[in-house]
């Protein structure tokens, strides 16, 4: 990502979060009732609990959140591009570990790495850097990876927000695993992918 798509995400996060607060607005979801949606389908990657979870655009710590209230107990961190977002998140859940930090910098393994809403906005040459971001995020993870994308057949790539051919990215995804399961219909617009290590 270039220092001008940062700076525009940035920016964009900043003037959301402003107006709206803890709110699932702020991280440009629609409401709080499709946000939890997305998180029941990441979640449905595989058994968390007691697990060790990277979430990638993690935003206001809300994923941390909704394993709080499922009672899941996972060993959380935490990772957004956006210093508002972060310094938030750890004034939220002080229990959490939240850093300012791009994918790409991130060393170490995780069981799991999950990602909502983090390969949906729109900067230069998006298909290929978000698919780096995939292949990053995947290799990170010792287990595997649950991400969302939106589906260009139901919500058109416009100015702020990028979407997907289902198949393309299913494709690309069997080029990093043999284990790739690709899931819809919770959401119109959207789809989520699971790729494990075996």
């Amino acid at each position: 990502m270039n220092d001008d798509d940062s700076k525009r995400i940035i920016g964009f996060y900043e003037d959301t979060l402003n107006t709206y607060g803890n709110d699932a607005r702020s991280v440009h979801w629609a409401d709080t009732e499709t946000q939890r949606v997305r998180f029941e389908v990441l979640n449905g990657v595989a058994a968390l609990g007691n697990k060790s979870v990277l979430d990638v655009g993690c935003g206001l710590g809300d994923l941390y959140k909704f394993f709080i209230s499922k009672e899941i107990p996972v060993e959380y961190t935490g990772i957004d591009i956006v210093p508002a977002f972060v310094d938030r998140a750890r004034e939220r859940f002080p229990g959490a570990v939240f850093s300012v930090e791009d994918i790409f910098s991130v060393r170490g393994e995780y069981d799991y790495v999950l990602a909502s809403g983090a390969l949906n906005f729109m900067v230069a040459d998006s298909k290929q850097y978000y698919f780096s971001m995939i292949k990053k995020m995947f290799e990170l993870s010792k287990k595997g990876l649950a991400f969302n994308m939106l589906n260009n057949a139901e919500h058109p790539t416009d100015d702020t927000l990028v979407s997907y051919d289902i198949d393309e990215v299913t494709a690309y995804c069997k080029t990093l695993s043999d284990h790739v399961v690709m899931t819809r219909g919770y959401l119109p617009w959207d789809f989520t992918v699971y790729m494990y290590k075996e």
